[in-house]
């Protein structure tokens, strides 16, 4: 049996097309609203579903979605209860000959002679495999698009209205197909369906005491595209959770249409509180001290400042550098947009799964803090694995049906609808790409504020995407938290003004927003009609913080680290390559063996090859030892790759790391001394390896092309190949400017090399942005047809990976 006939889908026409009003002449009527088991699951459906819808919509609609799509439906009277029916309706084209014909015994049994020739007529010949009806979202659209033309409602509202309700299974129905389909008659049937299709809307509008739709000003109806993605998600969301027959049984042999939609509504109620579909409510006072219970550092005040003045959508961008606290003032910033805008929840994206376990940790110590019970929810692949070794498990131990429901539910393509989500960035950046249900990530989003962490991160490719997906999000009114240590006055601007830009309903380019006049480290507020940089002052931990640069062969390393170790310090050392970590951890197991036993430093590898299991065991241990309240051991060395560069918020004395991009470099070199300056530590000293110089350019390790962009490592080390010491954070900010804005001057001897790896940055860049250009969704205000937000879906990365950043 197909699929869609499996459960409270398996609808037959005997279902649904007895559910006409009195005026019908095509079946017996309802008469007394008396019903039997043969005829009610599709009613019953769609009166579960709108009920579902009437109660989900406060929760997954919230800002400039939730007004827009308020106004839109506002001519009709109950703007909500329109909305509602109008999710309802989304299976009307299961009342068809080709759908009722996927079961053509059960048809035959219960389907008079009125239609029943019509449904053989297009049943699947035997033997011939798959679907040969005509898809159910189809016919819904173009039966409620003829109706809404015929209450009077403009083209494009006909058109929009139609294609959200036959979106519901993920994809807009296209023109072609559209006109394929008007073709098929004998596929949706004539007359005699289309009246009982009618009929069905009718009495459905009367069951929910809805006026007849034919006498309301359906003209005056317009929908914007904010409007139509939250109908669409609405619509669907409902439909996924009126589908479970866990809260949805169908009824006995007999029961009253009256008394069901009570009961309908009392079941919606039961799902989304067994579901957790439910808002969270920020205490009245979100300040630092109240959320965290500990002083705000100069960064965290400035934000507190800023944003507790915000009453409109914003971008906030706060720059600073590691150690500054800067996800905690993240987190700040968007409980106090939550709260003052009466939003549903936040979700915070980072670029690891690392970071995301260790930011999940926070936003639990928070609410724990807080005395509140609100789950949140970690999105990303391994999120199970983490959950389950938890110590209660989240809801998988201790017996709660109602959290496991939650954790089960909130997966794949819902995960966004969670109201507190702390994930990794491939998330919410789904929501920039073409493709099914990408509406519903769309929603999930734009109740919430989106807080985006180490957004300095992302190479050509997601940096676009990332572009394209703060267009929408300005457009749908979205707050959102930008976190960056080292981000380059290009990019900066760039991303500002994508968020702008989606504000205003303009293209990206055409927006200028604030300049960099103000020092760093600084916050800046971007909202609809301009752009104000804040400066903020440094901890002690990050004043006067002088790095000295050492150069070391990489036939020195291994010793550079045992020197150190034998200092009684702990160092770590950061390669770009797998191979040149599990080479380095080798050498280093052979010769601390040598040693005599109460010599031999701890020694620890990690990298992204692990075992998940592994991998979180080693993490734990490091974040024992190095985290900032971990016991230290007495000496170690720490043998790892990007993972320490992004993931982990540890504290090393001192470091050896491959030659890598200005901004990964000062990322790995803010994990020397992070969480305390102490002379007796000594100075901050990090030691650069994985380069050869030559006359006429540097070498790097073999492969390391297909990691990072050669020209990008080429300026980087013309910054820092005659530099003893790095003197402040002023001066890193001023490197990552020169590095990525491309002011760095070739050295002599460089020239060819320079040139060459120069215009391959540049191919690669112009093939990395076409690639997301065309994957991407079109910008918000040049959407034509809502066909186009999910037409030709695409997978969200190209085939090879350039290496390149922007």
């Amino acid at each position: 049996m197909p699929a869609e006939m499996v459960g409270r889908s398996s609808e037959t026409l005997g279902k649904c097309v007895e559910f006409v009003d009195t005026e019908s002449s095509i079946l017996q009527p309802w008469g007394k609203s008396r019903g039997h088991a043969e005829c009610h699951p599709l009613i019953c459906h769609m009166m579960d579903t709108i009920a579902v819808a009437r109660r989900l919509a406060p929760f997954l609609l919230r800002g400039r979605v939730h007004e827009e799509l308020e106004v839109a439906l506002a001519p009709l009277g109950d703007a909500w209860g329109w909305a509602a029916l109008l999710c309802g309706v989304h299976d009307l084209g299961k009342c068809s000959p080709g759908f009722q014909a996927l079961n053509l015994p059960l048809a035959a049994a219960r389907i008079g002679a009125w239609g029943l020739p019509d449904v053989e007529f297009v049943a699947r010949p035997a033997g011939v495999p798959g679907r040969v009806d005509t898809p159910h979202g189809i016919v819904t659209t173009l039966q409620f698009r003829d109706l809404l033309f015929a209450w009077g409602a403009t083209t494009d509202t006909a058109i929009c209205l139609a294609a959200v309700l036959g979106g519901h299974h993920g994809h807009f129905p296209a023109g072609q197909d559209l006109a394929q389909a008007r073709r098929e008659v004998n596929n949706r049937g004539g007359d005699a369906w289309e009246s009982a299709r009618t009929g069905l809307v009718m009495q459905l509008a009367k069951l929910v005491r809805l006026p007849d739709p034919r006498t309301l000003p359906w003209g005056q109806v317009h929908m914007t595209v904010p409007a139509a993605v939250g109908l669409a998600a609405l619509t669907t969301v409902s439909d996924w959770i009126a589908s479970d027959e866990r809260n949805f049984r169908s009824p006995g042999t007999e029961f009253d249409l009256g008394d069901y939609v009570t009961l309908a509504q009392t079941r919606a109620d039961t799902a989304l509180e067994r579901l957790k579909m439910l808002p969270w409510r920020p205490p009245e006072d979100p300040r630092f001290s109240v959320l965290f219970g500990e002083s705000p550092r100069p960064v965290q005040d400035v934000v507190e400042r800023v944003v507790g003045d915000l009453t409109e959508p914003a971008l906030v961008l706060v720059e600073a550098p590691t150690g500054e606290g800067k996800t905690k003032a993240g987190l700040q910033a968007a409980a106090s947009m939550v709260r003052t805008n009466n939003l549903t929840g936040v979700y915070v994206a980072l670029p690891t799964q690392s970071s995301s376990n260790q930011v999940f940790d926070v936003a639990r110590e928070m609410l724990a803090h807080l005395g509140d019970p609100t789950d949140v929810q970690l999105v990303h692949s391994a999120a199970s694995d983490v959950l389950a070794a938890l110590p209660s498990g989240i809801g998988a131990d201790d017996g709660d049906d109602s959290d496991v429901a939650a954790r089960t539910w909130f997966t794949r393509k819902r995960n966004l609808l969670a109201a507190l989500g702390i994930g990794t960035i491939d998330q919410p950046l789904k929501g920039a790409f073409r493709s099914g249900h990408v509406f519903v990530r769309l929603a999930g989003l734009a109740g919430k504020v989106v807080v985006v962490d180490e957004v300095h991160a992302y190479d050509t490719y997601m940096s676009a995407s990332l572009r394209r997906l703060l267009a929408w999000l300005g457009a749908l009114g979205v707050s959102v938290v930008l976190l960056s240590a080292t981000l380059p006055s290009n990019r900066r601007q760039d991303l500002l003004a994508a968020w702008q830009a989606g504000v205003n309903g303009r293209r990206p380019h055409d927006v200028t927003t604030a300049s960099t006049e103000t020092p760093y480290p600084r916050v800046t507020v971007v909202q609809a009609t301009g752009a104000w940089s804040y400066p903020a002052e440094l901890t002690g931990l990050n004043q006067d913080r002088a790095v000295h640069l050492e150069h070391v062969d990489d036939s020195r390393a291994v010793d550079w680290l045992l020197a150190r170790a034998a200092q009684q310090q702990c160092v770590a050392v950061v390669h770009n390559l797998v191979r040149r970590a599990v080479d380095t951890y080798a050498e280093l197991e052979r010769r601390i063996a040598l040693l005599p036993p109460d010599e031999r430093p701890l020694l620890i590898a990690i990298n992204g090859t692990l075992p998940r299991a592994a991998r979180r065991n080693v993490e734990r241990e490091l974040r024992n030892y190095f985290g900032a309240d971990g016991r230290r051991p007495t000496s170690a060395i720490v043998v790892g790759t990007q993972v320490l560069e992004q993931s982990l918020d540890l504290d090393f004395d001192a470091l050896v790391t491959d030659l890598a991009p200005i901004d990964s470099m000062l990322q790995r070199i803010g994990r020397v001394h992070r969480h305390r300056r102490d002379p007796l530590r000594g100075n901050i000293v990090v030691a650069v390896a994985g380069v050869v110089d030559t006359q006429s350019g540097p070498r790097f390790p073999p492969y390391l092309r297909t990691v990072y962009a050669p020209a990008i490592l080429l300026r980087t080390w013309a910054a820092l190949k005659d530099r003893d010491r790095i003197e402040s954070w002023t001066t890193t900010a001023e490197l990552v400017d020169q590095v990525y804005c491309d002011r760095i001057p070739c050295p002599q001897g460089w020239e060819e090399m320079w040139a060459r790896e120069h215009q391959r940055l540049l191919a690669a860049q112009r093939d990395d942005a076409k690639a997301a250009e065309l994957n991407c969704l079109p910008l918000p205000h040049l959407i034509e047809d809502l066909f186009e937000l999910t037409e030709r879906p695409k997978p969200p990365r190209p085939r090879k990976s350039t290496g390149a950043r922007k």
